[in-house]
């Protein structure tokens, strides 16, 4: 089984470091984790939106996320990278005999790429996953439900 957990998740439920892959910036798997030009656009709407919503808020989070286009972009660079492919795919094989948590910061309340590869993995690698966090879409009024 694959699943999603916050850095903080982590330690509150025990969850042992061996069944935890890092997918944050930085932390040993970069190839699945979002390009340096994703993060740099993302973050810069985010602050933009926290002069609105306040800093740290869920909701500039969420609005930045759907407004950069963060799972197009994010899908497309993985999709494209051979490495972040096959990392992909053996986390996939690896979930099929033990519990794995792709592990970055964000919380269940808020936006993840974690949560995008765990979609791919069901899609592509026929992984079974379990998503608990939101997953922010832009209503036809240009509003989030």
């Amino acid at each position: 089984m694959l699943r999603e957990a916050g850095l903080s998740e982590t330690v509150k439920k025990g969850i042992p470091r061996e069944h935890c892959i890092y997918v944050a910036r930085k932390r040993g798997n970069d190839e699945i984790a979002p390009s340096d030009d994703l993060y740099r656009d993302f973050d810069e709407r985010k602050k933009r939106l926290e002069s609105e919503y306040g800093k740290g808020s869920d909701e500039a989070h969420n609005r930045a996320f759907l407004e950069c286009d963060y799972e197009r972009r994010f899908r497309e660079n993985i999709l494209k990278d051979p490495e972040a492919m096959k990392k992909l795919e053996s986390i996939s094989a690896r979930s099929g005999t033990r519990e794995i948590y792709l592990v970055c910061y964000e919380g269940r309340s808020k936006a993840c790429h974690r949560r995008i590869l765990l979609r791919m993995a069901e899609e592509l690698f026929a992984a079974e996953i379990v998503i608990e966090g939101i997953e922010p879409k832009a209503k036809r009024t240009g509003t989030m439900e």
